[in-house]
């Protein structure tokens, strides 16, 4: 058990329909974030930068369920890994990143 719950698009779909449960975390770099993203994900922590900056976790609530996601769903799952290290008891990765969605970008 990894720890956090890997989610494919169709629950991710389920959790955007619920946004005030979740905090949805794109962990790619700031360029491809504003380059295209999936709606509903406003927080952009750079996955680079984290891991030497733990510090950026603090804005976010660690009892409150997390949604990483990045371009393949390696960075999240690294990701992942690091917010249940700092504390963060629910966090949710979704499995094959943008480049796996199916749904839109904005």
């Amino acid at each position: 058990d990894p720890g956090y719950t890997n989610i494919d698009n169709d629950e991710l779909r389920e959790m955007l329909e619920n946004k005030d449960d979740y905090q949805f975390v794109d962990v790619r770099t700031l360029e491809e974030f504003y380059d295209s993203r999936i709606p509903g994900f406003t927080i952009n922590i750079d996955f680079y930068k984290l891991e030497d900056k733990v510090s950026m976790l603090d804005n976010l609530d660690k009892d409150k369920p997390v949604v990483v996601m990045c371009n393949s769903g390696n960075r999240s799952v690294s990701a992942s890994n690091i917010m249940l290290e700092e504390g963060f008891t629910e966090v949710y990765n979704l499995t094959d990143g943008i480049q796996g969605w199916d749904g839109e970008t904005e």
